[in-house]
C-alpha cells in the first residue's frame, strides 16, 4: 500500500475499533465510573448516533469544500473525544466525551471512503477495498486489545491509545495529496439520488445491515445446536473475521469477473442469505456450520467493499455524500434489524431465517431494480 493507502486504512481502522472496543470492558469501566454495566452499552450509541446522522452532512461538505478540509476536523474531534473518554471522573461527561467522538468519526470513516473512490477507476477498487479492511481489521482486533489494555494498565489507557493513534493519523493526512476536488472543488448539481443510488443505499441497510444485525445471534445459535465451548466460539468469531478480511481484500479480483460493484454485491447478498438460513433453519453439525459461517463471511467481505465501488462510480460531485449515505443505512439497519432479531430469535431460530429472506431479500431486489432504472435512464 502507498501512504495516501496507509492513512485511509489507518482511519477507518480507528473507527472500527472505536465502535467494537467497549465490548468485553463493560464491567471495569462501569465500576471506575460508578454505574453498572450494562448503562456502559449507552457510550456505543452515543458514540454511533451520531456517526449515522451526521455522516451525509460532513460527506456533503466534503464533495463541495474538499476531503481534507472535513477529515482533518474531523480526525481532530475524534482524538479529543477518546482522549476525553481516557480522562472522564464520571459517567455522564463520559457519555458526553462519546458523543464528540462519533461527530467526529462522521467526519471520517465516508471521507475517507470518498478519498479512496477519488484515486480513479483504476485504483480506486484496490483503495475501497484497503479502507473496508482497515474497518474489518478495527472490529476484529478492538475486543481484544481493549481487553488486554484494560487488564494490564486499565481500560483509560485503551481510549489513550486510541487518540495516540489519531494524532498520527492527523500527521499522515498531508500524505493524501490533492484531489482534483481539493484544486477545484466540484459544484454538485442535481438530485443527490442519482440513478441507481437509491438501490444501493437500500441494499446497505436492508441486505449489509440486515446480515451484520443477526451476526450477534450466530453464537447463541452455535450454544444450541452444537457443543462448541464458549472459547470455541470465541474463536469462530475471530474466523469469521479474518475470512471477512480476506474477502475485502479479494474485493478488486473478484470485481473484474463481474458487470460491477452492485452484481457483484447482489451475488454476495444471495449467497449471505442462504447461508444464514440454513445456519437458523438446520440443526447443522460443527463443521457444516463453521462451512455456513465461512461462505458467509467471505461473500460479505468482498460484497460490501464492492458496493462501496459502486456507490462512489455513480457520481464524482456526489460521491461523498452517497457514501455517507450509504454508511447511515448500515448503521441505521444494524440496530434495527439487531433488535428484531433478538426479539425472533427468542421466539423461534426459524423466525431469524425468515428475517433473513425478507430483509436481504430486500436489498437484493432494490439492488436489480436499481440496475434496470439506471440503464433505461442511460438509454434515453
Amino acid at each position: 500500500m502507498n501512504p495516501q493507502t496507509i492513512v485511509l486504512f489507518l482511519i477507518a481502522f480507528l473507527v472500527g475499533s472505536d465502535e467494537f472496543l467497549l465490548g468485553p470492558i463493560l464491567t471495569p469501566v462501569g465500576s471506575d465510573l460508578g454505574v453498572v454495566p450494562e448503562r456502559i452499552t449507552l457510550f456505543i450509541g452515543a458514540y454511533a448516533l451520531p456517526l449515522a446522522l451526521l455522516a451525509p452532512v460532513l460527506g456533503g461538505l466534503s464533495d463541495r469544500f474538499g476531503r481534507q478540509n472535513v477529515l482533518l476536523p474531523g480526525v481532530g474531534l475524534f482524538c479529543l473525544g477518546s482522549l476525553g473518554t481516557a480522562l472522564a471522573s464520571s459517567y455522564e461527561f463520559a457519555l458526553l466525551t462519546r458523543v464528540v467522538t462519533g461527530i467526529g468519526a462522521a467526519g471520517m470513516l465516508p471521507v475517507a471512503f470518498a478519498t479512496a473512490a477519488d484515486s480513479g477507476p483504476e485504483r480506486a477498487p484496490a483503495n475501497i477495498a484497503a479502507v473496508q479492511a482497515g474497518l474489518t481489521g478495527g472490529i476484529i482486533l478492538a475486543p481484544l486489545y481493549g481487553a488486554w489494555m484494560t487488564e494490564t494498565v486499565g481500560w483509560q489507557y485503551a481510549f489513550a491509545g486510541l487518540a495516540i493513534a489519531g494524532i498520527l493519523s492527523v500527521l499522515g493526512i498531508g500524505w493524501l495529496g490533492k484531489t482534483k476536488s481539493e484544486f477545484t472543488p466540484p459544484t454538485p448539481k442535481g438530485s443527490v439520488l442519482v440513478p441507481g443510488a437509491l438501490g444501493a443505499i437500500v441494499a446497505m441497510g436492508f441486505g449489509l445491515g440486515g446480515a451484520i444485525g443477526i451476526y450477534a445471534l450466530v453464537g447463541e445459535r452455535l450454544r444450541d445446536t452444537t457443543d462448541i465451548t464458549t472459547s470455541g466460539i470465541g474463536l469462530i468469531y475471530a474466523g469469521f473475521g479474518a475470512v471477512t478480511l480476506l474477502g475485502n481484500l479479494l474485493m478488486p479480483w473478484a470485481l473484474k469477473k463481474v458487470s460491477d460493484g452492485r452484481q457483484l454485491m447482489q451475488i454476495s447478498l444471495i449467497g449471505v442469505m442462504l447461508s444464514i438460513v440454513a445456519l437458523f433453519s438446520l440443526q447443522l453439525g460443527t463443521l457444516t456450520a463453521c462451512l455456513a459461517l465461512g461462505i458467509w463471511a467471505l461473500l460479505g467481505g468482498t460484497g460490501a467493499p464492492g458496493l462501496q465501488t459502486y456507490l462512489a462510480s455513480l457520481s464524482e460531485t456526489r460521491r461523498g455524500v452517497l457514501m455517507a449515505l450509504g454508511a447511515s443505512a448500515m448503521n441505521f439497519g444494524v440496530a434495527a434489524w439487531s433488535a428484531v432479531a433478538a426479539f425472533g430469535f427468542e421466539y423461534a431460530p426459524m423466525a431469524v431465517a425468515a428475517q433473513a429472506v425478507l430483509t436481504i431479500g430486500t436489498g437484493i431486489l432494490a439492488l436489480a431494480q436499481g440496475a434496470t432504472l439506471k440503464r433505461e435512464l442511460d438509454q434515453t
